[in-house]
């Protein structure tokens, strides 16, 4: 019998009346690292952390000496000084009086387990990257505060933050560079804030902070303030110098229809007012903000049904010579033919779509239609131009691009040279294997690149040369700023030189006014783009809009030869 025990997977030692050890096993040699020899006739003592109390001692040998079995989980220290979890279980051997003469204490290392629980709970608590709790550890976080404000009637503030174009840092930097700048984004925000005070990350580059025990509300003003104000310095990611600002929604409790899960909806929906306010802002929830939110939940509903009907349309809008009233180009740009709201902008629908993941379909529709529709043109307009159909920078990623594009000028019998694809300056620094693989096919195609907003994102000049690019088109920003802003105007002028310099074209949005063609005109940019030549217009209106002006120049020119 003793030999079985020796050799037992548990650990085992029997201790007399008085707690001294008598017997020890192999397995509590092994685990605790003392030989036999060593702890005989000393008492469990010599095992303590001292993680547990003097209570939990006493308890335990009031038990026992009771003559009753003692089960539970302490901590014991190793020879070495590493502190191990154990499960012990100890039962007293009693004599014919019911008083204990020996007693038996079996132990099971749970430490492994305990480490492994702890690994899933900080899984399932805490968010890997920063090690800030993650959307289900602050939800918890959120409704125990809320019972405590309710009890004590002092308010609390949910301040939900996004940073502001985190999605250009991936663009340009991968998603290496992202995570690498969320992390320090995560301590910088703990840093400015009070211990009390709890910062989560929900998802991406969304982050939460709980504020309790507010003496008076602008005290989350002060929150909101100090987190843009460690967010405005530079970090240091990749080797790149980042600069950041977040959007900031401020939802205070206080009002009897309150719930946690309310006061986060609050904070999100003022969040993206700040976003709408010109962003590295703060903004308090209001019911205005409501109102909104319940516009574009309906607004999210309806796009959704015209993506099943196939309400969309696309308008062209002409590009035109300012020296000679020429067509020289046209956009494609999308329309919404709401049977509610009549013709829809993309820019107010755009959002939503893309928040809620309609936006791969949109873009492929537009896609489609565009070489159909200028296939249409080039039947019924002769000399017809070309014209630019918007690519995103999810359709730049995926491999069937430029096959897609291939086909489609075999399906319609078009020429390459009837459509530029028109992309912003983020695609133009991406640099996975797909977008230098579109690259190549598409030169070899002949079709070639506009480049949209130019000047407003990360601007790479040697991607310029990379990519098959004819023309860059001038920000309307920046065409606004002219006569008003020195500015805007020097930076037009930078440049329009330099794609002089790399003999590309320069096509100028939003031009309204005789004084801005003027300008444009004297720095050497003559196309333009803008509600000064004519509006957006539907396929069968530009086709008759680009007849008439063909006659009308024709005319002119055969009057001026005669």
């Amino acid at each position: 019998m003793e030999r079985a025990l020796h050799v037992a997977a548990n650990a085992m030692f029997i201790a007399d009346r008085n707690g001294r050890i008598r017997w020890v096993n192999a397995a509590f040699t092994r685990l605790y690292g003392f030989a036999a020899e060593e702890v005989l006739g000393s008492t469990p003592r010599v095992l303590k952390s001292g993680r547990q109390t003097s209570a939990f001692y006493r308890e335990l040998w009031t038990t026992v000496r009771a003559g009753k079995v003692w089960r539970g989980h302490l901590s014991n220290r190793h020879k070495n000084g590493e502190v191990l979890d154990v499960d012990q279980t100890i039962t007293p051997v009693c004599d014919e009086h019911g008083k204990p003469t020996h007693y038996y204490v079996v132990y099971e290392d749970i430490t492994e387990r305990l480490r492994s629980e702890q690994q899933l709970t900080q899984l399932a608590m805490f968010d890997s990257l920063t090690g800030l709790p993650n959307r289900n550890q602050f939800h918890i976080r959120l409704s125990e505060a809320f019972a405590r404000s309710r009890r004590s009637a002092k308010p609390m503030a949910v301040l939900l933050l996004d940073l502001d174009h985190f999605k250009n840092v991936n663009d340009t930097l991968g998603h290496a560079g992202g995570d690498e700048l969320l992390a320090k984004v995560g301590r910088c925000l703990t840093s400015a804030l009070r211990d009390t005070d709890v910062v989560a990350r929900l998802s991406g580059d969304e982050f939460a902070v709980l504020v309790e025990d507010l003496a008076r509300p602008d005290q989350a003003i002060d929150s909101a303030r100090r987190l843009l104000d460690v967010l405005s310095s530079s970090y240091k990611v990749l080797g790149a110098t980042i600069q950041v600002g977040a959007s900031i929604g401020i939802a205070l409790s206080g009002d009897l229809e309150d719930t946690p899960e309310r006061l986060l909806r609050n904070a999100d929906l003022a969040m993206y007012r700040a976003k709408s306010r010109g962003r590295n802002c703060f903004q308090f929830f209001d019911a205005a903000m409501d109102l909104a939110a319940r516009k574009r939940y309906d607004l999210r509903d309806a796009l959704r049904t015209a993506l099943r009907k196939d309400e969309f349309k696309l308008c062209f809008q002409p590009q035109v010579d300012m020296r000679t009233g020429m067509p020289v180009g046209a956009e494609a740009l999308l329309r919404w033919n709401d049977p509610h709201r009549g013709l829809v902008t993309a820019s107010e629908f755009i959002g939503v779509a893309e928040q809620d993941g309609m936006i791969s379909a949109l873009n492929d529709w537009v896609l489609r239609a565009g070489f159909a529709e200028v296939a249409r043109l080039h039947r019924v307009v002769p000399s017809m131009v070309p014209v630019s159909i918007n690519v995103s920078a999810g359709q730049f990623d995926r491999t069937d691009l430029a096959p897609t594009i291939e086909s489609l000028l075999r399906e319609h019998d078009l020429p390459a040279t009837a459509i530029r694809l028109e992309i912003t300056e983020t695609v133009m620094l991406r640099s996975s294997l797909a977008v230098h693989e579109n690259i190549r096919q598409l030169g070899r195609l002949g079709v070639t690149i506009s480049v949209d907003d130019f000047g407003t994102g990360y601007s790479s000049l040697p991607a310029l040369r990379e990519f098959p690019i004819g023309t860059i088109k001038l920000d309307m920003s920046y065409v606004r700023g002219i006569g008003r802003s020195a500015r805007d105007e020097l930076l037009l002028c930078a440049i329009i030189g330099i794609a002089r310099m790399l003999k590309l074209g320069v096509v100028a949005e939003g031009v309204e006014t005789a004084a801005q063609r003027d300008f444009l005109i004297r720095e050497g940019c003559f196309q333009a783009q803008g509600h000064l030549y004519q509006r957006a217009l539907p396929a069968e209106e530009f086709a008759a809009w680009m007849r008439f002006q063909q006659r009308s120049i024709c005319a002119a020119s055969m009057a001026s030869a005669g």
